[in-house]
């Protein structure tokens, strides 16, 4: 059909939520490369690695992504201007390698020192719980996530002010969850159609949209009041940025942060509670090993992240025609990289669905144990717009499962499936006892 489609064939494959499945079973069909039309989006799927390689090699010096449309369209609506996340061109080159140049490196003592307050802080909490299942998990690591980005911006005097933006915080983490709960509800309903129609599902996504920017721009004007020594004091003093783009371009980094971080230590703490063994193995190993260089450590979220990619689909618009190992693909064509397929392939990796961290331990030859293609999983991106808050996710997650692994025993109460809303997550509520150890 030439305006839904194969839609109807996704419905009836369980939706939206269940889309990465539905693009899996289309490889095993079709092959590492097929083109499908999903409703108005027409794009061309590949999950060969070394197809992904190439076109990586050719995206540009300006690489396109995909964006929910309701974000443009409440952009476009209120003449909204947003930060790095949202741009193209030369505006997005330009603060991009700023960014790259301040956060691309590895993090200095001090905001690992900050990072061990606010993660000291929620295990705290957490001991109210001892014996229990957490009731609210993944509003717990919302705030989390958004704790460790302010911890990041302000570095030393995180300590001093966090009571002061401890609401300001809460506030905030229940915001942004909101966006992304009302986001998903358009892959029933699009968005154009449902600002046009006035839908409530709209006015309730304007809302917690119009919410979310307030409340950042509120904690973001608190921030800068503190004169701190963090990523904040970099941008301000070091770079030539006008203070609303710095706004901008802060405001957006801490919405991201909420959601990317929160679901991938969400899942990291979910699959540990499974597997004992493994989760007593690394305590074990931490214990005698500071974390950042607990290679198991690196190895367990590396193996998390392969079975629970966070993006089980990275997309790129190719700028000219782009040359595969076997196709070539015209230029303006939507290109969907399918990692969920490709992290989960027996040739990439051995026992794909097993949960095997030391598939990860490095050979004399340099390679993998169980590896074949490391490639095939790619949790952060690659290329010129791949993640720019990688290394601070990276440590501030490995940090979280150190901590929480050091003090308590987690036990994963049932197993859950994954589904897709925007991102990877669960299709059911987490239940994750902690016992103090």
């Amino acid at each position: 059909l030439p305006i839904v489609g194969t839609m109807f064939s996704i419905l009836a494959a369980g939706g939206g939520r269940k889309l990465h499945e539905y693009i899996d079973k289309r490889h095993e069909q079709y092959g590492s490369v097929f083109r499908e039309k999903l409703g108005p989006v027409d794009a061309i799927w590949i999950s060969n690695p070394l197809d992904m390689k190439l076109l990586f090699a050719q995206e540009g010096k300006f690489p396109k992504h995909i964006l929910p449309e309701a974000w443009l369209l409440y952009n476009d609506t209120y003449g909204q201007q947003r930060g790095l996340y949202f741009m193209d061109g030369e505006e997005w080159w330009k603060y991009r390698q700023i960014f790259n140049k301040i956060m691309l490196k590895d993090l200095n003592v001090h905001f690992i020192e900050s990072y061990k307050i606010v993660i000291n802080d929620l295990l705290n909490e957490w001991e109210l719980r001892d014996g229990q299942v957490l009731p609210n998990l993944i509003a717990d690591l919302y705030k989390l996530s958004i704790s460790f980005m302010v911890a990041h911006l302000v570095g030393g005097v995180y300590d001093n002010y966090k009571n002061d933006i401890s609401n300001d915080v809460n506030c905030l983490a229940q915001c942004i969850q909101k966006v992304f709960q009302c986001t998903v509800k358009f892959t029933v309903i699009p968005a154009n159609i449902s600002k046009s129609l006035k839908l409530k599902i709209w006015n309730d996504f304007v809302l917690a949209v119009d919410n979310s920017i307030e409340s950042a721009n509120n904690l973001v004007s608190k921030l800068m009041s503190f004169n701190g020594d963090g990523l904040l004091n970099s941008i301000l003093n070091v770079h030539d940025i006008p203070i609303d783009m710095v706004k901008r371009l802060i405001v957006d980094f801490i919405i991201a942060a909420g959601d990317t971080t929160a679901y991938s230590t969400q899942w990291s703490l979910y699959t540990l509670g499974l597997h004992k063994s493994i989760q007593n193995n690394l305590r074990h190993r931490l214990l005698e090993t500071d974390f950042l260089e607990c290679d198991y450590l690196n190895n367990v979220l590396k193996e998390v992240l392969r079975i629970y990619p966070l993006a089980p689909f990275i997309a790129r618009f190719s700028p000219n025609d782009i040359y595969l190992t076997d196709h070539m693909i015209p230029a303006n064509s939507l290109v969907v990289m399918s990692m969920f397929t490709s992290g989960r392939n027996g040739k990439y990796f051995n026992n794909p669905d097993d949960f095997e961290p030391d598939r990860w331990y490095r050979l004399k030859n340099n390679k993998y144990k169980g590896v074949n293609e490391p490639f095939a999983t790619l949790p952060y991106g690659f290329g010129a717009r791949s993640c720019i808050g990688q290394k601070m996710a990276h440590v501030q997650m490995c940090l979280t499962l150190a901590e929480c692994i050091k003090r308590y025993e987690i036990q994963t109460m049932k197993p859950v499936k994954i589904a897709l809303d925007l991102i990877t997550v669960p299709d059911n509520h987490i239940n994750i006892k902690i016992q103090k150890i």
